[in-house]
């Protein structure tokens, strides 16, 4: 779970790692990523800690709080080859589906020299008999739309490998964690599970946001933190659209409690949603037992909408 793994980074980077050692040079073969000096034969951090960056990054959602690929948005318009991964759930589907099936898939998002580019993958699963996979192209964690890719349309071996051609905008889709795998059963034809593709190693929360007057559905979206491939967070974005709601005055993603959050990103708000990118290493190091959620308020403060984003390392 990403808190275990959040404390288990926190107490190396804040307590040390107590590895011994005679100098620095033992250190480093302990922690490459983490400063450590060799301290009365202990690997500890050393005292002077780095500067916070800001949470919230000048670009941080557009004007108009809209998720219009080219601005502001996340990783819009461009291929970014490499690894990549998901893990499948009922509860990543719209709506929800309880199941006892879960998977997992590793893929990689390749581009030839004359830009042609596919995507290859190796998807695991349990506790379910899938009759198709399909790709879902152009929507974010917690959102779902009709445009599909059939991977397969009968049975799946398990493990399910496959590569396929992506157009560019396809390819760009997933490089902008817009793409997800969805898997049907006969007894779930619309889907039994649904695993969102992002980068290996990075975590992701996705939400999908209830209307607070209703209970009805209000939208969806998700957050994600990349990172250096280990737990050290190298780029925040967001996504996130809420037309189910109908307009709100302010939005935002808080950490922490209701009453008193430890921070709070602010949306730009509209009658659509926003999108946007932010510097992660502020709320990874915040994380707490409170958890991370999204609000939206009308003009009078009281509130449209809410979602608890369900964070995950994939």
């Amino acid at each position: 779970m990403l808190r275990r793994g959040v404390a288990l980074v926190l107490a190396l980077s804040l307590l040390g790692c107590n590895e011994e050692c005679v100098d620095q040079f033992d250190c480093l073969k302990v922690a490459s990523k983490t400063t450590l000096t060799c301290d009365d034969g202990r690997c500890v951090v050393k005292a002077t800690l780095p500067t916070l960056p800001s949470f919230v990054t000048p670009d941080a959602g557009r004007a108009d709080g809209g998720v219009v690929a080219g601005d502001g948005g996340t990783r819009p318009g461009r291929v970014i080859p490499g690894d990549y991964a998901a893990r499948l759930s009922g509860g990543q589907l719209v709506p929800p589906v309880t199941t006892m099936a879960s998977g997992a898939a590793t893929v990689r998002l390749d581009q030839d020299d004359a830009g042609q580019t596919s995507l290859s993958w190796s998807l695991s699963y349990t506790n379910l008999a899938p009759t198709n996979a399909v790709l879902m192209v152009g929507a974010p964690a917690g959102r779902s739309v009709l445009n599909l890719v059939v991977l397969n349309d009968g049975g799946i071996a398990n493990p399910f490998v496959g590569t396929v051609a992506l157009t560019r905008a396809q390819a760009e889709a997933v490089s902008a964690f817009q793409t997800s795998f969805v898997l049907t059963s006969a007894a779930q034809r619309t889907g039994e599970l649904r695993g969102q593709i992002v980068p290996r190693g990075a975590l992701i929360g996705f939400t999908q946001l209830v209307r607070s007057g209703s209970g009805g559905y209000g939208g969806g979206g998700h957050l994600v933190l990349e990172t250096d491939g280990g737990f050290i967070p190298v780029a925040g974005s967001f996504e996130l659209s809420w037309p189910e709601s109908g307009p709100v005055a302010s939005a935002a993603v808080s950490q922490g409690g209701t009453g008193a959050p430890i921070l709070q990103l602010p949306l730009n708000a509209s009658a659509t949603g926003s999108a946007g990118t932010f510097e992660p290493l502020a709320l990874l190091l915040t994380l707490s037992d409170a958890g991370v959620f999204v609000t939206g308020r009308s003009a009078d403060g009281g509130e449209v909408f809410r979602g608890d984003l369900s964070l995950s390392l994939r």
